[in-house]
C-alpha cells in the first residue's frame, strides 16, 4: 500500500540508504527533512521524481516540523535526525541533548497532533553502556557511558511515553549496533571507515588499545531492511538490530589488510576514554516478532568495501 513517509535525517549516512531503498521498492511518497549538517556526499534529489520532496530544516524548529507533517499528510515517520558523533557529544553535550532529545520531542509532537500512525525511532546500542551479559537482550538495563548514549535513552523514553499514552498508534525504537557501509561519514566514528581511509592511502590501520575489544558490525543494507520491516510490522516496542556475531578489532584489521593486498601491520595506540569493550546483539526478538534475519555477512561486505578503495562511493 502506498504511504506518505517522513524521513528525518534522510540526507545522512543511514537516511540516504533508507530513501534509496524505499524509492527502489515501493511507490510511496517520500518526504525528507534534513538540515544538511552532516550529509552523505552522494545524497541528491531527482527534481523530476515526484515521489520525493526535500525540506532543508532542523528538527528542533517545532512549528515548521508541525507544518510539514500536516501539509504532507504523513502516515509514517522514520526518525533518524540526530547528533551522531560520540566525540562531539563529549565536547558539546548540550547541543547533542538539544538535537537528540528536544528534536525528537518536536517530531513526536508533530506526529501526535497530525495522527501519524507509525513512528520508527532509530536509537543505538550505546544506550547499554558496558554490558554484563553477552549477547545483549533488549531487557538489559541501560547505563550509557557518554552523553550520546544518554541522549538516545531519553529519546527512547519519549517515544515510549507517546505510545503508552496512545498519542501514537505504533512506535518502534531500533537499537542499532555498529553500522557500516559505503558513504559512511567520519562523524559516524565507524572504525571500518577509519581503517578504510588509512588503507586507501596505503597506511596501516590504527587500533586504540590492544584490539581485543569486539563489535557486532551490521551492514547498512540490513539496517535499511530492518527499518522497513519495523515500519510495516504494525507493532510497538524495542528491537536490537545486529547480526548476533561479534568481531574483534584485531580480526577486523587483519581482514581488511588482507583484502587490500597490502603488506602492513596495524599500529596500536593508547585506549580511548569511554570505549565499550564488547558488544553483541541478541537478535531473538528481531527474528520472532519482525521475522527478520540479516543477509549480509561482515567479511563479504568488508571485501566489497576494500575492493572499492580509490573509487567514489556510489551508495
Amino acid at each position: 500500500m502506498s504511504q506518505r513517509i517522513l524521513i528525518t535525517g534522510g540526507a545522512g549516512f543511514i537516511g540516504h540508504h533508507v530513501v534509496k531503498g524505499l524509492l527502489n521498492n515501493s511507490d510511496s511518497k517520500i518526504v525528507v527533512v534534513d538540515n544538511l549538517s552532516n550529509p552523505n556526499r552522494n545524497f541528491q534529489i531527482d527534481k523530476d521524481d515526484r515521489r520525493i520532496t526535500f525540506y532543508k530544516e532542523d528538527v528542533r524548529n517545532k512549528e515548521t516540523i508541525d507544518d510539514i507533517v500536516k501539509g504532507e499528510k504523513i502516515d509514517t515517520c522514520i526518525h533518524l535526525a540526530a547528533k551522531i558523533s560520540v566525540n562531539e557529544s563529549i565536547l558539546n553535550p548540550f547541543e547533542t541533548a538539544e538535537v537528540n532529545v528536544m528534536g525528537t520531542l518536536c517530531v513526536l509532537d508533530a506526529c501526535a497532533k497530525n495522527n501519524v500512525a507509525t513512528v520508527v525511532f532509530v536509537s543505538s546500542a550505546a544506550v547499554y553502556g558496558e554490558t554484563k551479559v553477552l549477547p545483549i537482550t533488549e531487557d538489559h538495563f541501560l547505563e550509557p557511558l557518554l552523553p550520546y548514549g544518554a541522549s538516545k535513552v531519553a529519546g527512547e523514553a519519549l517515544v515510549s511515553s507517546y505510545r503508552n499514552s496512545d498519542k501514537i498508534q505504533d512506535a518502534i525504537w531500533l537499537r542499532l549496533f555498529s553500522a557500516f557501509g559505503l558513504g559512511q561519514t567520519a562523524e559516524y566514528a565507524g572504525v571500518i571507515t577509519r581503517f578504510r581511509e588509512r588503507l586507501e592511502r596505503q597506511l596501516p590501520p590504527i587500533i586504540f588499545g590492544d584490539g581485543k575489544q569486539s563489535r557486532d558490525f551490521v551492514s547498512v543494507k540490513d539496517i535499511v531492511r530492518a527499518i522497513i520491516a519495523a515500519m510495516e510490522a504494525n507493532v510497538s516496542g524495542v528491537f536490537d538490530v545486529g547480526t548476533g556475531r561479534s568481531v574483534s578489532i584485531n580480526d577486523l584489521a587483519r581482514i581488511m589488510i588482507r583484502e587490500s593486498g597490502l603488506n602492513l601491520d596495524p599500529i596500536h595506540d593508547i585506549s580511548r576514554d569511554g570505549e565499550i569493550l564488547h558488544s553483541c546483539a541478541n537478535t531473538a526478538r528481531l527474528k520472532q516478532v519482525l521475522t527478520f534475519n540479516t543477509l549480509y555477512e561482515v567479511e563479504s561486505e568488508l571485501k566489497s568495501l576494500v575492493n572499492c578503495l580509490g573509487m567514489p562511493d556510489d551508495a
